[in-house]
């Protein structure tokens, strides 16, 4: 049964660390090396310090997190709020289109489901390296350091008009515009008593946030073993999760478009002959995007671009996904155009294994110029995967290919952080 409370966050001064636009950040997952580099110099107190930590002298990375984490709260760069609370959160964001949004979120702890229970369900397969990186982080630092992503159901956001609708004209605690040109507005709010009666025979749906939330789950085993197996409540039982409605006008899936490394031994003609067995497929202008799969009423469709070669519209004939996926795989997975893409195209039509370098880009601009600069044999344009199809693998256990998604925004870092000790 999902369990919801609220807590005592850590949340940092602005007194002391000045505007936190260049202290909050995106999650760790989606910064990469240079971006760390760039954010890391904004501000001595910006999040990439902790969450994605460097190496200082003889510490380690983690050694280092674990030193500025309680260096901070020392200083009183950190602070907990004297009450446990729920947190409030609006983003306002643009969209890929242009248009603007508005999307409402709250952080709480989560109760961790222990064995055989299954309130909470994901959609990716987890790996071994980050789930190490990240345990490595807990262990040291002993805190949550960023939620996960839950999806949950609110018809007609009720429940998020109940939580916003007191603030009024209430100030937030801090706004922020952030590194994603996300505004991010926090408010602090009591834990209402309504709000487990709403999550009562709720199932959550992990958005972002698998391995973390894999690693809190192995850690909270490892303290109980360590406390000799003890189950009395403890604060290792709580994952700290931002949650997010099904209904929520504001919530945003991106496509990850996929760009086939060079060097690969793409034939085009070879490459043709086997996909018009499967799919219908039809030349589009050389300047065609993603933009050009809005209207396409194929059940199954994406767009693959060439160097010299055309761009294609790419639509599966129905009656043949069987036939090209298989039956080992439920049929949410196979209703996945990603899943066709991967299985289907790149792994069984044109033989890309894994020793194949993807590129994955949510820019369809980007991918394609990959492929004309010559970076890239070829790419797929994709559409976005659907909030349902999200819940109908979860519900299936029939976990997504990698990247499959991706939720804009995403939640910042850095704006509530909860103490495991």
């Amino acid at each position: 049964m999902v369990e919801v409370r609220g807590f005592q966050a850590l949340r940092f001064d602005a007194s002391k660390t000045g505007a936190l636009d260049i202290v909050l950040t995106p999650p760790y997952d989606v910064i990469d090396e240079k971006e760390r580099h760039r954010l890391a110099a904004l501000n001595p107190y910006n999040m990439t310090h902790l969450i994605l930590p460097e190496s200082r002298g003889a510490e380690t990375p983690y050694e280092n997190a674990a030193r500025l984490f309680r260096q901070w709260i020392a200083e009183g760069v950190l602070r907990p709020d004297p009450e446990p609370s729920l947190y409030l959160l609006k983003q306002r964001f643009t969209d890929s289109c242009g248009d603007a949004f508005e999307r409402k979120a709250f952080f709480a702890l989560l109760k961790l489901p222990d064995q055989g229970e299954q309130f909470i369900l994901g959609h990716e397969h987890t790996f071994d390296k980050p789930v190490e990186d990240r345990i490595a982080l807990m262990r040291a630092v002993r805190a949550d350091l960023e939620p996960i992503f839950v999806m949950y159901t609110d018809s007609d956001n009720n429940l998020a008009n109940q939580l916003f609708q007191p603030m009024g004209e209430q100030p937030p605690l801090f706004s922020a515009s952030t590194s994603d040109n996300v505004t991010q507005e926090l408010w602090r709010t009591p834990c209402p008593d309504y709000l487990g009666g709403h999550f009562e025979n709720q199932t959550l749906y992990i958005a972002d946030g698998h391995h973390r939330f894999k690693t809190a789950s192995m850690y909270r085993d490892e303290c109980r073993k360590q406390q000799g197996g003890t189950r009395a409540p403890a604060r290792h039982d709580y994952i700290m999760a931002g949650f997010i409605a099904f209904e929520e006008p504001g919530l945003k899936i991106y496509a990850a478009h996929r760009a086939v490394s060079e060097p690969f031994p793409f034939n085009f003609e070879e490459c043709m002959g086997r996909l018009t067995k499967y799919f219908d497929c039809r030349e589009l202008p050389p300047d065609a995007s993603d933009k050009d799969l809005d209207g396409v009423e194929a059940v199954c469709a994406f767009i693959m671009r060439t160097r010299g070669r055309g761009t294609w519209l790419l639509c599966l004939k129905e009656e043949k996904r069987l036939e090209l996926l298989g039956d080992d795989r439920g049929e949410a997975w196979r209703a996945l155009d990603v899943a066709v893409l991967h299985r289907g195209v790149l792994s069984r039509l044109l033989g890309v294994g894994d020793d194949v370098y993807l590129i994955y880009e949510k820019d369809a601009g980007v991918a394609a110029t990959l492929v004309d600069s010559g970076r890239a044999a070829l790419a797929f344009l994709l559409r976005p995967t659907r909030p349902e199809q999200v819940r109908a693998c979860a519900e299936a256990f029939e976990p997504m290919p990698q990247k499959s998604t991706y939720f804009f925004p995403k939640l910042p870092s850095g704006a509530v952080m909860y103490s495991l000790e």
